[in-house]
């Protein structure tokens, strides 16, 4: 079983926006410059690790509820690692809301 690292987790989304902060211009919609990945598609991809945890916590607390595994263990593990998951993609929504108010403050 893996461990989840919160740090590390972390330092990847960090990279990841610099990487992407890195690339001023976007041919298209979904599509950045120099074959990296568009925010878009950084966003949907934690969204999706996100929600992969959070069902895999809620399959596993099911599997603990009906009997079929008696590993709490590894249900409060999937647990945690679904909260801090949850937790750290709200605080991202947090600030990209916070970056868009400033930007819409901003006199032109």
């Amino acid at each position: 079983m893996s461990n989840f690292n919160v740090e590390a987790a972390a330092q990847k989304i960090a990279a990841e926006f610099k990487s992407i902060g890195a690339t001023a211009k976007t041919q298209s919609k979904d599509q950045s410059v120099d074959g990296g990945a568009s925010f878009k598609n950084v966003l949907n991809g934690y969204l999706k690790e996100t929600n992969e945890m959070q069902n895999s916590a809620d399959e596993s607390l099911s599997k603990l509820i009906r009997g079929d595994t008696d590993n709490v263990h590894e249900v409060m593990l999937a647990m945690s690692k679904a909260d801090v998951s949850f937790k750290m993609m709200v605080e991202v929504r947090n600030k990209l809301v916070e970056a868009y108010k400033e930007v819409m403050r901003m006199q032109v």
